[in-house]
C-alpha cells in the first residue's frame, strides 16, 4: 500500500512539471512575437486561459498530493497498527504461497509449534503439519482456496500431543483479481474440545443418573404444579408412562395433601429454599406408597423450578414398626425370660439387664439404681468360688469377640449357675456387643445326681425295667430285659410290647382289669406270659406304676418285671404232685373234687346234663398177679391214654386209686348222647394191650349218676356212680349201668 502511494505522488509530481514547462513555452513565444496579429492574439488569449487552467489543475494536483499524503499516512499507519494486531492475536496468522508453503506466521502461531524465529517456519509445507487422517481433507480444501474459494475447518495435528485446530483459508487476490497466496488463521481448540468433551460427558452422566437413579426425580413448576419432568423411576412406582406423567399436576399424586397446603409449601420452599420430610403418595391404580423427600428450588435461566428427590419406603417404614415391635417383644422376653440377661455393648459397658439378674446375683437397690458397670462386676465376682478363672474367661470372651462360651459356675454359698454368652451381630456381621445368660441350675444338678443314681439302679438292676409313652410305645429298656426276653434295646424301641405276646396270655377280661386297676390307681401288679425272642414261653411278675405330669395326664407307664419260669415250674411240679396221679399223669381225687364242683356250676348255668361215671378194671387183679405190677402199671397207663382219646375236650378222666377212674361228662343232651359215648369206651377198653411179651385183656364195669337238682353236690354224685358200678361188677361186668335211686 506504501509503494501505490509513493507512485501516485511522483505521477502528480511529473504532471505538474510537464504543465509548467508547457505554460512557459507559450508565454516565451508570445513575448517573441513584437507585432501580434489577430491570430497570434487569440493564441496568447488560448496560453492565457490555459495557463489559468494549468495553475488550477496544478492547484487541483497539489491539493490531491496533499490529501495522498495524508493518506498515505493513514495508510501507514493502518499499516502498522494491522501488523501490531497479526503480531499480537492469539491465534496463528500465517501466508501460503501458490505451492502450498509456508511464507510467514505471527508469533503465536510459532508458539503453536514451538518455535522462535520465522524463518524456522518459511517454505515448510502446510500439509505436513496436519496428521496423516486429516491431510487429504485438508489438500482438498486448500485446492478450493487456490480456486478463489474460502472454507473453515477442523483439523488434528501432526505429532504425539494431537492438538486439535480450527483454521480457515482466505483467498489472497491482486489488482487483476487472480488469487496470488493464501491468508490463513488458525485457534487452537484442544482445550476447548476436551471441555466440550467433558460436558458431553457430563451430560449423558447427568442423564444416565436422570434415567437410571433407583430413587424418583421429579421437576415441578412451582407457580402451575404441572410437572415440567420426570425420571422412569418416578413413572414406574406411580405407575404412569412418561406421557401421563407429564399431564399431572403435584397435587394429582398426593394422598394427603390438598392444592392450598400444596402452594403454601411452595411458598415456605421458595423462603428456605428447600425441605425435608416424609409423605404418602398415590399411585394410579390407587394405591399409597410412603415416600421420603428431599425438594430444593432451583433457578435454571430466569425460571425457578422445584427438584424433588424421593424414595420409597414403604417396607422401610414396614420394616421399622417389626422392628419396633420385635424389641417390644426381646424386651418383654427379655422380662418374662426365667434366665437372668446380662447385655453389653461393644466396649463391655452395660447396656442392661432384667429383673432375674438383679435376683439372681442379689444385687442391691443402690446398684440397681446407680447402673455402674465396675460396682456390678464386683459383686459378681465376689460370689463366685474361683473368681480369678472367672474373670479370665470373661476378658478372654470380651478380646475374642465372635466366640461362643457355656460353663457352670460354681459359687461361694453352695449353688450352681449356668452360663452361656454369645456375640450380638447384625446382618452385616457387624459386632455390636455380648449377651450374657445366667440360670440357678442347684436343684437340676441335683436331679441329675439323683438321676444318675436312678440310672445306675436301672443300668445294674436284675429285674427286666420298661419304660413306655403314654400310648404304650417302648421308649427304653435296661439290660436286664435283654437278659430276659432276648431283644436288644434297638429292636424294641418304638414299637408296642405286644411284640412279647405269647398267645397263652389271659382273656382280654384279664388285661381290661390291669387297665382299668392302672387308670384308677396308677399301678398294678399280675403275672404275665410272655415269648422270649428264641420263642421260648416264660412267665414273668410284672408291677406296672403311672407316671403323671402335674395336671395328673398320664406321661409314662414304668414296668419292672422278673422271669418267674423257674417259680412257675416248680409250682407245676407241686400241682402235678398235688393234683395229678403220679403213674398216669391224669387228675387224682383232689383235682377231681375241684373239677367237680366246676362241672355242677356249668351245668346249673347251662341247663343241661352232667353224667359222673365211675369205671373200674375187669381182669386187672388177675395180669398184676400173673404179669407183676410193673405190667399192672404199664396196663394202667394205656387204658389211659386210650380213654383221654375217646374223651371230649372238656370232659374230666381222673383215677381215685389202683384201676379205679372217674369221668365227668359235662354239657350233654340227654342219657342216649351219654350212652353213646360209654359204648366206645367199652370197646376200645376191651381192646388187647401188649404188655412186653405179653398179651392181656381186661373190660370195665361202669356205673353212672347224673346231675339234677341244684341240692346235689359233687360226692353225692360220686357216691352215686359208685354205687351204680357195684350192680355192674355183681350183674356181669363189661358194661355200665345208670344209677336208679328207687332201687339201687
Amino acid at each position: 500500500m506504501t509503494d501505490q502511494a509513493g507512485m501516485n505522488e511522483q505521477a502528480l509530481h511529473a504532471e505538474i512539471a510537464r504543465l509548467n514547462k508547457v505554460v512557459q513555452a507559450l508565454i516565451n513565444r508570445a513575448e517573441s512575437s513584437a507585432n501580434i496579429d489577430t491570430s497570434d492574439f487569440n493564441l496568447f488569449q488560448s496560453t492565457i486561459t490555459l495557463e489559468d487552467l494549468v495553475r488550477r489543475r496544478t492547484d487541483e494536483l497539489e491539493a490531491a498530493l496533499r490529501e495522498n499524503e495524508k493518506i498515505t499516512r493513514a495508510l501507514r499507519e493502518s499499516e502498522n497498527h494491522n501488523r501490531l494486531l497479526v503480531e499480537n492475536s492469539p491465534m496463528c496468522i500465517h501466508e501460503i504461497d501458490m505451492a502450498g508453503r509456508i511464507v510467514s506466521m505471527n508469533t503465536a502461531g510459532l508458539c503453536m509449534l514451538g518455535l522462535k524465529e520465522e524463518c524456522e517456519i518459511q517454505g515448510y509445507l502446510y500439509l505436513d503439519s496436519i496428521s496423516a487422517a486429516d491431510r487429504e481433507r485438508i489438500g482438498a480444501l486448500l485446492t478450493q482456496a487456490y480456486a478463489g474459494e474460502s472454507s473453515h475447518f477442523e483439523f488434528k495435528a501432526d505429532g504425539p500431543l494431537g492438538n486439535i485446530y480450527k483454521s480457515c483459508f482466505v483467498p489472497i487476490k491482486n489488482k487483476n483479481g487472480g488469487v496470488e497466496k493464501l491468508m490463513g488463521i488458525t485457534e487452537d481448540i484442544t482445550e476447548r474440545k476436551r471441555l466440550e468433551q467433558q460436558l458431553v460427558e457430563r451430560e449423558e452422566l447427568f442423564r444416565a443418573i436422570f434415567e437410571q437413579a433407583p430413587s424418583a426425580i421429579e421437576l415441578i413448576d412451582p407457580e402451575t404444579l404441572r410437572f415440567v419432568e420426570a425420571n422412569p423411576a418416578a413413572c414406574r412406582m406411580l405407575g404412569y408412562t412418561h406421557e401421563e406423567f407429564l399431564q399431572l399436576r403435584l397435587v394429582d399424586t398426593q394422598a394427603d395433601l390438598n392444592e392450598e397446603t400444596l402452594v403454601t409449601a411452595m411458598r415456605q420452599m421458595g423462603e428456605s429454599g428447600g425441605i425435608s420430610f416424609e409423605n404418602r403418595h398415590r399411585c394410579k391404580n390407587g394405591d399409597i406408597l410412603d415416600v421420603e423427600i428431599n425438594s430444593r428450588m432451583l433457578d435454571l435461566s430466569g425460571k425457578r423450578l422445584l427438584v424433588g428427590v424421593w424414595r420409597d419406603i414403604t417396607e422401610h417404614k414396614r420394616a421399622r414398626q417389626e422392628i419396633k415391635l420385635k424389641n417390644t417383644i426381646l424386651q418383654t422376653q427379655q422380662e418374662v425370660s426365667p434366665d437372668a440377661i446380662l447385655v453389653v455393648d461393644e466396649n463391655a459397658h452395660i447396656i442392661s439387664y432384667n429383673q432375674q439378674f438383679i435376683d439372681l446375683w442379689q444385687l442391691s437397690p443402690q446398684l440397681v439404681s446407680e447402673r455402674l458397670d465396675a460396682p456390678v462386676l464386683q459383686t459378681v465376682v465376689e460370689q463366685v468360688a474361683e473368681p480369678e478363672a472367672f474373670l479370665a474367661r470373661v476378658q478372654y470372651l470380651y478380646e475374642h469377640r465372635d466366640d461362643k462360651s457355656h460353663e457352670e459356675i460354681p459359687l461361694k454359698d453352695g449353688r450352681i449357675f449356668d452360663r452361656y454368652s454369645a456375640p450380638a451381630t447384625g446382618a452385616d456381621g457387624r459386632y455390636y456387643g455380648r449377651v450374657w445368660y445366667f440360670r440357678d441350675i442347684t436343684e437340676r444338678k441335683r436331679a441329675e445326681e439323683d438321676l444318675r443314681i436312678i440310672a445306675g439302679v436301672f443300668d445294674n438292676s436284675q429285674e427286666g425295667i420298661v419304660i413306655t409313652d403314654a400310648n404304650n410305645v417302648f421308649l427304653n429298656v435296661n439290660p436286664a430285659f435283654t437278659q430276659i426276653t432276648g431283644y436288644t434295646r434297638e429292636e424294641v424301641i418304638g414299637k408296642d410290647p405286644k411284640m412279647l405276646s405269647s398267645g397263652r396270655q389271659q382273656d382280654k377280661t384279664y388285661y381290661a382289669k390291669m387297665w382299668q386297676a392302672l387308670k384308677q390307681n396308677r399301678t398294678w401288679r399280675g403275672e404275665i406270659w410272655n415269648r422270649r425272642k428264641s420263642g421260648e414261653v416264660f412267665a414273668e411278675l410284672l408291677s406296672i406304676a403311672a407316671i403323671c405330669d402335674d395336671d395328673g395326664r398320664v406321661r409314662r407307664y414304668v414296668g419292672v418285671f422278673s422271669d418267674i419260669s423257674y417259680l412257675k415250674a416248680h409250682e407245676a411240679e407241686l400241682s402235678q404232685v398235688a393234683y395229678y396221679d403220679a403213674l398216669t399223669g391224669i387228675p387224682n381225687r383232689r383235682l377231681l373234687a375241684d373239677r367237680m364242683v366246676q362241672a355242677i356250676a356249668q351245668a346249673q348255668r347251662s341247663g343241661r346234663m352232667l353224667f359222673v361215671c365211675y369205671l373200674d378194671l375187669d381182669g386187672f387183679k388177675q395180669v398184676n398177679d400173673r404179669c407183676g405190677h410193673e405190667a399192672g402199671d404199664q396196663l394202667l397207663v394205656e387204658v389211659s391214654r386210650r380213654l383221654q382219646e375217646a374223651l371230649r375236650a372238656g370232659d374230666t378222666l381222673a383215677r381215685l386209686g389202683g384201676d379205679e377212674f372217674v369221668v365227668l361228662f359235662n354239657d350233654l343232651a340227654g342219657e342216649r348222647e351219654c350212652g353213646q359215648i360209654l359204648d366206645r369206651i367199652l370197646e376200645i377198653i376191651a381192646l388187647p394191650i401188649v404188655i412186653g411179651s405179653h398179651e392181656v385183656t381186661v373190660s370195665a364195669s361202669i356205673g353212672v349218676s347224673f346231675h339234677t337238682s341244684a341240692n346235689e353236690d359233687g360226692d353225692t354224685l360220686l357216691r352215686q356212680a359208685d354205687q351204680a358200678m357195684y350192680v355192674v361188677k355183681q350183674t356181669g361186668k363189661n358194661r355200665y349201668h345208670l344209677y336208679d335211686a328207687k332201687h339201687d
